[in-house]
């Protein structure tokens, strides 16, 4: 009897490979994560893109979004940018300026009609 338990406690396990190494389900869940988090940056990206010069409430509403998204260096929340960069191997300083030096040449400035000083004396008059 001594020996049958010594045997069951020096005997090696068996292991399947699948066992040892797992399925598999952390890298795939992980995986779930990862393809979550591009799906956000690839949509903000997008939106800063498409609702650039957007007139309706809800085109600009969804450009400013994107914009204080990508401007917000704060790392409280999960899915921030900052986060979502660091996760994805990204510089999050660089994106974000990459991303905002697009933004700030793709506004226009706006220019109103150049009056001359002696116009405009001459229309007072």
């Amino acid at each position: 009897m001594y020996d049958d338990f010594l045997a069951r406690i020096v005997e090696p396990d068996a292991f399947l490979p699948s066992q040892f190494y797992g399925t598999g389900g952390l890298s795939r869940k992980l995986e779930g994560e990862k393809r979550l988090m591009i799906a956000i940056l690839k949509d903000a990206v997008e939106c800063l893109d498409k609702y650039r010069g957007a007139r309706s409430g809800s085109g600009r509403s969804q450009y400013e979004n994107a914009l204080e998204w990508v401007q917000d260096k704060g790392t409280d929340w999960l899915f921030s940018f900052s986060n979502i960069c660091d996760f994805l191997g990204f510089d999050p300083d660089y994106l974000r300026s990459v991303l905002l030096k697009r933004e700030n040449r793709a506004i226009k400035p706006v220019c109103g009609k150049v009056f001359s000083f002696s116009a405009v004396v001459a229309a007072q008059q």
